[in-house]
């Protein structure tokens, strides 16, 4: 029985981390883009990239959240060495309601032709500024969005180091090393290009990886 726990908590997780991979990659090839147009063009980019940002964390994460809650708590059943990722994964969860509850209230907030009393902190443009070697986010977060980033960060971060836990007890060392790539990746999201690349190819060789458990677990 425990063994079945496991093997659909990775299931769980490997979902999640499809999504995660796909549309991090989507993003990055978007900031790449960038570069190669005129400013004004690279601006107007920004406002695109700004609704691509919303409409990739609110409709597919809703997947990530449910898979990524699900699968963390299928392992912690299975060994309470995970429980720190089940954590981090309520973190994240948290973090996901935050974001779509200050959103609902923005929507709400226009509709009523902004009469909702207090006003809401609102979300400064995306400024996209680039010089040869980077592509920087200057992002100015309403307080609700700053808390939602750093909670987001924190349970990705304790997620990860889980799931490098998980290849090490299972002696994988390609998940480990794929863990601490998207947690490197996670650490440097001020620099998209650069930390979306990373948590791109993290999460994607996660995705692959983790079925090597169930190759571990076929031998013993």
């Amino acid at each position: 029985m425990s063994i079945d726990l496991l093997e659909r908590g990775i299931d769980y997780i490997r979902w999640s981390l499809l999504i995660i991979s796909a549309d991090a990659i989507i993003l990055t090839i978007l900031l790449l883009l960038s570069l190669l147009i005129t400013p004004m063009a690279a601006y107007i980019f920004t406002v695109v990239i700004s609704y691509f940002l919303l409409i990739s964390t609110v409709i597919p994460y809703v997947l990530v959240v449910i898979f990524w809650l699900l699968g963390f708590r299928d392992l912690v059943h299975y060994s309470r060495r995970y429980f720190i990722g089940f954590v981090g994964s309520l973190i994240i969860t948290t973090s996901y309601f935050m974001n779509i509850l200050y959103m609902g209230y923005l929507m709400v907030n226009e509709l009523v032709g902004n009469a909702l009393i207090p006003k809401p902190l609102m979300l400064e443009p995306l400024i996209l500024t680039y010089n040869k070697y980077f592509i920087v986010f200057s992002l100015y977060l309403p307080l609700p969005l700053f808390i939602s980033l750093v909670l987001g960060v924190l349970g990705s971060i304790l997620s990860m180091m889980t799931l490098y836990r998980l290849g090490n007890d299972f002696n994988i060392k390609r998940i480990k090393i794929d863990s601490l790539i998207a947690i490197i990746g996670i650490l440097m999201i001020e620099t998209p290009l650069i930390g979306g690349l990373l948590i791109s190819i993290g999460t994607a060789l996660l995705t692959l990886d983790l079925g090597r458990v169930f190759n571990e677990l076929g031998n013993r």
